[in-house]
């Protein structure tokens, strides 16, 4: 949920280069608490954590909207139910950044927390790491195909079940997570663009099965160290569209409202181990093309 880079720690405390954002946060209302249990009683042993009640309940007002960051009161997104198929081989000018072999493609500061068995690249679930790309990029296309471990029972806080992500630039998220018959904050379900924008829909396949994404990502532009255009993303789950050419408030930053500080026009992609064990996510089939020319 959190960048790899340290840029995006700067990017949580920095007014930035967008437009100004209310990153005041609020305070639970113990009646309201309360009555949100009461209408959801699976939430209560997660929203009893007080920390998680203020994430939730209590974050920093999103521009241009009435709702909070993380905020639970958001509208859950309608439920879609796909098939069981995903594409198939890579277009002949891809980049193949995960065929099943190895992880040569990548490096990270814990490449070895990652495993390589029978042709599915898998997060270890102990250190919070990030696997980034050799190479940088810009404008792109991405797929790749994930699958959700099996989960304890009794179920665990639902943002550590089955959690990773996939960060354009390295500082965009959107969301991985089991959000197969599970409800969450819905700016942070699986197909979100991660506290900012909850997916179209809700087309999780349960634990175990193979799941698609397809992501169309421009990059932000800058022009004299001025925000010129943001970053925008559309992306398809398992063949159904969850964000539509959306333009991100900034980069992804836990639990607040993100901003844009400059950076250059490409930087590596990178996917996330949350380093907890309900969080060893799978990988197969991964590839990008670029979408303009690199500089």
């Amino acid at each position: 949920m959190r960048s790899w880079m340290a840029a995006a720690a700067a990017l949580a405390c920095t007014a930035g280069l967008a437009a100004a954002q209310d990153n005041t946060e609020g305070q639970v209302d113990p009646k309201e608490l309360a009555a949100i249990i009461a209408a959801h009683p699976s939430w209560q042993p997660w929203l009893s954590d007080p920390s998680l009640a203020k994430l939730t309940l209590a974050g920093p007002k999103m521009p241009n909207s009435p709702w909070r960051a993380d905020d639970i009161r958001r509208p859950q997104p309608p439920v879609v139910h796909t098939g069981t198929e995903c594409s198939g081989p890579p277009p002949a000018d891809a980049d193949l950044l995960f065929d099943g072999h190895d992880i040569s493609r990548w490096t990270g500061d814990h490449i070895n927390e990652w495993t390589v068995k029978d042709g599915v690249l898998t997060a270890g679930g102990r250190v919070y790491n990030f696997l980034k790309t050799r190479a940088s990029y810009g404008d792109v296309q991405i797929h790749l195909e994930f699958r959700e471990p099996a989960q304890p029972d009794p179920p665990v806080n639902p943002q550590r079940r089955g959690n990773s992500g996939v960060f354009p630039m390295g500082l965009y998220e959107i969301q991985i997570l089991d959000s197969f018959g599970v409800e969450t904050y819905p700016d942070g379900t699986l197909g979100a663009i991660y506290s900012q924008n909850p997916p179209l829909a809700n087309a999780a396949r349960p634990p175990g099965a193979w799941q698609c994404y397809d992501i169309i990502f421009h990059a932000p532009h800058f022009d004299g160290g001025k925000l010129a255009s943001p970053a925008r993303m559309t992306a398809l789950l398992n063949g159904v569209l969850v964000q539509d050419n959306f333009p991100l408030i900034g980069a992804t930053v836990h639990g607040a409202v993100g901003h844009y500080t400059p950076h250059p026009a490409e930087l590596p992609l990178a996917i996330q181990d949350h380093g907890n064990p309900e969080s060893r996510v799978s990988f197969r089939n991964i590839w990008v093309r670029r979408l303009a020319p690199p500089k």
